[in-house]
């Protein structure tokens, strides 16, 4: 009898109006899989993991933390737009959305200096031209810092090529002062690769982090996914930003199954030789467009499931669980509530996508981090006093640390207990981080080691003084954070993961310009995409595919020179 894990709504990849769909797993090849059925065009499947266990696992381990609390958005510049169509039609944001949005997501342009063929966002290949005014980037900005209860800390610059607009370091400023806590750039490194002064107007604009996209480290595998080979100027982007101190740089590889995933390997091994200046690396699977049949599907499908394998291959089983971003929704608003600024609110869907911590050791070999922490009673803890910050619950101070016996730590046993002896009788805030970091000790595996690990001091920043720097430090110290998302497409779409979608568009709404129209990550590039830039597009692109392709070979050959 066939395994049903859950049900959900989904869209017919030919007609996209919603179906019903069921996740199930496979009576012979054991994967979790989605089957649909459209009254006319048939069914349809698309494999959604090759490993059941793990993805019961992550399912029933989000709901036993209680992550899925709700933070329903509130858009006070907009309002909530009015549902006429169902979910997920009135994106806009509409009152069916569960989670307020941690990253604002801003396409400044979609004009772009590369030709890449898995594009989905790009004039050269649409062949109009979709670039807001500076003053509509300004009145998106400031939509989503008005959004309640939680606004977006984080905002995500990308195209097209946002580095192609020459008001960009401009509009960095402009986002700090209305309150973006960090500000990322999703870029190709083109002009990065050029300029070392480019970087240094972008460092000194307030930029704090580069999104590079990073799909391998061979001219060959750029030649197959971009079209050409890019792999001299992506490797000069990150010296130019060493040169400049612009550290906090992501690779973003597209993975394309067939076309670069053998080259898991050799981007983690570039992300370990450049832990000064590379945080992390968050793959993204290659969201598939167009109609192809249930062969092409499986050939071309890779899942988060897939990269777990390749990356547990090339770092000798380091990466020992691969955490839903879910799992984090406590300890985010924890750490953000500490700090006094605004709320992360990172109540996704298990099934949106993974972050872990890969330790890097003085000897260059990946160690999990689980051999630092106890991750999982980390997670519960902080989700404990996190419950009890929001019941404003006080616990006693004899009792801070329950059955532990603090004097074995020795002389950090000592640190621990003044710190929390002189902070019991402070501010709920300042008592609720004495109590954070008295229970925190017992899921620090010997720690001792904190006198000489930097792993272990850089984390303890995070507990006495959280914040953004304190998480950059831990990250930019021989850690890596191995990340994965995985947007959807028509094929895999589940309604379920867009209503708790973490990364929201903002666009100018074609309807009525004085107001901004706020869609999740997956609905739009599925869905609202391809009408609403039709609709607000600004002429034809002024150079070819050609003259674009040649301008950056060209380019190519003088950063080999």
């Amino acid at each position: 009898m066939t395994e049903i894990i859950r049900t959900t709504t989904s869209i017919c990849p030919e007609c996209m109006k919603p179906i019903p769909a069921e996740i199930y797993v496979d009576d012979e090849t054991k994967w979790v899989m989605m089957k649909k059925q459209c009254k006319e065009h048939g069914e349809f499947k698309d494999k959604i993991s090759i490993n059941k266990e793990d993805y019961i696992w992550q399912n029933s381990f989000c709901e036993e933390l209680g992550c899925y609390t709700e933070t329903k958005p509130e858009c006070v510049s907009s309002g909530i737009k009015e549902t006429k169509n169902g979910c997920p039609y009135d994106c806009g944001i509409c009152e069916n959305h569960k989670s307020a949005p941690c990253i604002a997501l801003i396409d400044t342009t979609n004009r772009c200096n590369l030709v890449c063929p898995v594009c989905f966002a790009n004039a050269n290949a649409t062949g109009y031209v979709v670039e807001p005014t500076y003053d509509q980037l300004i009145q998106i900005l400031k939509h989503f810092r008005s959004m309640e209860p939680v606004p977006p800390p984080l905002l995500q610059i990308s195209g097209g090529e946002p580095t192609m607009r020459d008001d960009l370091f401009d509009f960095i400023r402009e986002a700090k002062e209305l309150g973006f806590v960090e500000v990322m750039l999703t870029t190709n490194g083109v002009k990065l690769g050029k300029s070392v002064e480019y970087c240094k107007k972008l460092k000194e604009a307030g930029c704090d982090a580069v999104y590079l996209s990073f799909d391998g480290c061979t001219p060959e595998t750029y030649k197959k996914v971009r079209g050409v080979n890019l792999w001299p100027l992506k490797q000069k982007v990150i010296e130019n930003c060493r040169e400049v101190g612009l550290t906090g740089v992501m690779l973003v590889p597209t993975v394309c199954k067939g076309l670069n995933d053998h080259e898991i390997a050799n981007i983690m091994n570039y992300a370990k030789e450049n832990t000064d200046v590379v945080g992390g690396v968050i793959f993204q699977p290659v969201s598939l467009c167009g109609r192809i049949t249930y062969e092409e599907l499986m050939d071309l499908r890779y899942t988060t499931s897939d990269l777990k394998v390749a990356l547990n291959e090339c770092t000798n089983g380091a990466l020992t669980n691969f955490y839903p971003i879910a799992t984090t929704s406590k300890f985010t608003r924890l750490v953000a509530w500490f700090d006094d600024t605004d709320e992360w609110a990172m109540t996704s869907h298990h099934d949106c996508g993974f972050a872990t911590i890969c330790i890097v050791t003085d000897e260059g070999e990946w160690e999990p981090i689980e051999n630092y922490f106890d991750v999982e009673g980390l997670i519960r803890w902080s989700n404990k006093v996190w419950d009890m910050v929001q019941n404003r619950e006080v616990p006693k101070p004899t009792n801070m640390l329950g059955s532990f016996d603090i004097k074995s730590l020795g002389k950090i046993g000592q640190i621990v207990g003044d710190f929390i002896d002189g902070m019991a009788d402070a501010a709920y805030r300042n008592l609720m981080r004495a109590y954070f970091f008295g229970g925190l000790v017992r899921y620090i595996k010997n720690p001792q080691r904190i006198f000489t690990s930097k792993t272990l001091q850089n984390f303890a920043k995070i507990v006495f003084r959280p914040s953004l720097q304190a998480a950059s430090d831990f990250l930019l110290s021989k850690n890596l954070m191995i990340s994965a998302m995985h947007f959807q497409d028509a094929y895999n779409f589940d309604l379920s993961r867009v209503q708790r979608c973490l990364v929201h568009y903002g666009v100018i709404d074609p309807d009525d310009p004085s107001k901004v129209r706020e869609i999740p990550f997956c609905a739009h590039n599925t869905i609202h995409r391809p009408h609403i830039e039709e609709a607000l597009s600004k002429g034809k692109v002024e150079k070819t595919p050609q003259e674009v392709q040649h301008e950056i070979e060209e380019l190519i050959s003088q950063v080999q020179k």
